[in-house]
């Protein structure tokens, strides 16, 4: 389904990291892991899926820092408190409580933290999942994104309270460099949905590149060996630091 632990063979790489607070508009803090080799470097905000916060993407924080980022993993659900117990249906239930257009602005928030203390122009963003779904609508709605999205949702799933805007709704404004990456068995996405977004984005932005990968499913990078260059998983993730290296200027 989501992520949590580590892909299978994957080692987590040293790298200095530091529990930061995000000023918000609404005078509250999000609390975030920040992750750098280099404080200066461009940054990277990781967006998770509905588990939030976890290993895997603690781990993913740590590999682009490696790879010349600062990467910030931000907490949307610090609202809502931990999960009170594993599994996909505390998820949901915690999820039900979450008003996910104000997350949109409470990630703006993040992007905006990274902008100030990075040298370049431009924010990354990568997103999992409900956090795939978040940065194609951030993509469509802000300027000077570089964008990855893994199964993101172009209409999201009927059964989510708060939903945030459609990002099929906003793909005629689609604007900078954006990757994204599907799974031709993603049932939970639905290739319809994918297919319609991804005809629209062509058309709107001569930036946007995405690849449905055969044979793979919803999570895919979850259980993906990022260390075998031969796993399909792991040749999405070379790409996409690759896409987010080359936008950013880094190296």
């Amino acid at each position: 389904m989501c992520h949590s632990d580590l892909p299978p063979g994957q080692p987590a790489p040293d790298a200095v990291r530091r529990e930061v607070d995000i000023p918000l508009s609404t005078g509250e803090v999000m609390p975030a892991l920040h992750v750098a080799a280099d404080p200066d470097a461009p940054g990277v905000l990781i967006i998770a899926d509905m588990l939030g916060r976890s290993p895997f993407y603690e781990n993913l924080a740590a590999l682009l820092a490696a790879a010349g980022f600062q990467a910030l993993l931000a907490d949307v659900f610090f609202r809502q408190g931990p999960l009170p117990e594993p599994g996909a249906e505390a998820a949901i239930a915690r999820r039900a409580r979450l008003d996910e257009n104000q997350s949109l602005d409470d990630l703006r928030a993040a992007v905006d933290w990274l902008a100030r203390r990075s040298t370049g122009t431009a924010v990354g963003t990568i997103g999992f999942c409900m956090g795939g779904t978040f940065a194609l609508d951030l993509t469509s709605t802000q300027d000077q994104l570089v964008t990855v999205s893994y199964y993101g949702f172009p209409e999201p799933p009927a059964w989510v309270v708060t939903p945030p805007p459609r990002p099929v709704d906003l793909v005629g404004s689609l604007r900078g460099p954006v990757l994204a990456f599907w799974g031709d068995q993603d049932t939970t996405v639905g290739m319809t949905s994918v297919e319609r977004y991804a005809e629209r984005a062509a058309a709107a932005d001569p930036h946007f590149e995405h690849a449905v990968l055969p044979g793979l499913g919803h999570g895919f990078l979850g259980s993906s060996d990022l260390g075998d260059p031969s796993d399909p998983g792991s040749e999405t993730w070379t790409r996409s630091v690759a896409h987010l290296r080359s936008h950013l200027h880094v190296g």
